[in-house]
């Protein structure tokens, strides 16, 4: 009886409301056909997902370490029996600043044998300076793109330029959705990838280790097999991931102890040079200032000498003054004495005719009284009474020129004589 009235009631409710009941139905069949649809494609969406994840050798596992990854690191988790192939890889995050817009980018360098990159235009860097940049990024191709750091070390500490050219675009299959992943700098989310050559980037060490688990190729992906099977190899990584790390940190520890030791043996050796550097600058200043003594000295004769010297300079001065007085005086003497003689010289040569004619009368004048005189002394001569002889006497001769009243003014001497003969008149 209960069944006949609810199935009597469900009825009715379906003739008042067909529009509603059809719909109703219409959903739960959409529903129940979308459902049945992707329980039955899931197998071959999973087996097109690893066929992509297989053909391009995504990794299984990713290693990250603060210290860095190693060669000797990679190689021994290549030679764990649970990973089928290891590899070493780089990447950094940078900030781009487009038209009042920042940008978070992840840098990553192209790997050999892991990740392969798909090009969708244009083609794979080749060189430093050129980079591959993400399909969703909005990039183009010919874009320069200048990177800068978000934090406070320099770009250049980690890559070798801070300006990359897109030279192609293409997909990684490490991103199967549209987030890129988190990052500690600018707004937290990174918004593309670049690719680069690994002779980009600018360090000692890895940053990161991409591991493939031996046997998961040949299972699906995100099967309850395959999950189990990358377990297992991740439990055997990660212990020797904190064996590694040990090592690893001891390396950091000891290189920077020999660098401290370095340090330390070059500040003694500074130290030593620094102190015997101050031993030759002191044996340095105690010569300055015995030179600066001396040479104190050396100024205060020269003082000394200085102030003599002015002294003799001022008295020489003044002598040099009374003597140019002294030359003014003379050149004015020697200037008169000059008009002097010009004038003498004048009267001279206006007079020297007559005083020739005059010296040629005097000659004929001196000749006749000559002759006169002559003649009287032999006259006085011949008429002298007596003579006596007088011996060391100058001898006498009579002068040519002038006509003397007495005899005895007239005689000149001419030399000395055994004998002199001297007469006299007796009066």
């Amino acid at each position: 009886m209960a069944k006949k009235a609810t199935r009597r009631d469900f009825y009715m409710e379906i003739r008042k409301s067909p529009g509603r009941f059809f719909s109703i139905l219409f959903i739960v069949a959409l529903g129940v056909a979308f459902f049945s649809g992707i329980r039955a494609s899931e197998p071959d969406m999973r087996i097109t997902g690893d066929s992509y994840f297989d053909a391009a050798k995504l990794m299984d596992v990713k290693a990250l370490s603060t210290y860095g990854v190693t060669e000797e690191d990679v190689d021994a988790f290549a030679r764990l029996p649970e990973i089928e192939e290891a590899e070493g890889a780089y990447s950094a995050d940078f900030l781009y600043n487009l038209k009042e817009e920042q940008h978070v980018l992840h840098v990553m360098g192209i790997q050999e044998r892991m990740n392969r990159l798909a090009v969708t235009k244009g083609r794979l860097p080749e060189k430093v300076g050129e980079c591959l940049a993400d399909d969703e990024s909005g990039y183009k191709i010919g874009d320069t793109i200048r990177l800068e750091s978000g934090t406070e070390d320099d770009v250049f500490e980690t890559l070798k330029t801070d300006t990359l050219k897109v030279v192609g675009l293409g997909n990684s299959p490490c991103y199967l959705s549209y987030g890129r992943g988190s990052t500690a700098i600018g707004t937290g989310s990174i918004d593309a990838f670049l690719a680069v050559p690994e002779e980009t980037f600018d360090l000692d060490v890895y940053t990161e280790v991409y591991l493939q688990v031996e046997g998961a190729r040949e299972l699906l992906s995100f099967t309850d097999g395959y999950e189990d099977k990358v377990e297992e190899a991740l439990d055997v990584a990660e212990l020797l991931a904190d064996e590694r790390g040990i090592i690893r940190k001891k390396e950091v520890v000891d290189e920077a102890n020999e660098k401290l030791q370095e340090a330390k043996d070059e500040l003694a050796e500074g130290k030593a040079e620094a102190k015997k550097e101050l031993a030759d600058a002191k044996e340095e200043i105690d010569d300055a200032e015995k030179q600066l003594k001396d040479a104190r000295k050396e100024i205060k004769d020269g003082k000394k000498q200085l102030k003599k010297g002015k002294k003799t300079l001022t008295s020489n001065r003044k002598k040099i003054d009374k003597a140019k007085k002294e030359y003014q005086a003379g050149k004015k003497e020697l200037k008169k004495g000059r008009k002097e003689y010009e004038k003498g010289l004048k009267k001279y040569k206006k007079s020297k005719p007559a005083a020739k004619k005059q010296i040629k009368e005097g000659r004929k004048q001196a000749a006749a009284l000559k002759a006169v005189i002559d003649e009287g002394f032999d006259k006085f001569i011949s008429h002298a009474p007596t003579f006596r002889l007088v011996p060391n006497i100058p001898v006498f001769r009579r002068c040519s020129v002038c006509v003397p009243a007495k005899i005895g003014k007239t005689l000149q001497p001419i030399g000395a004589a055994r004998f002199l003969l001297l007469f006299c008149r007796g009066d």
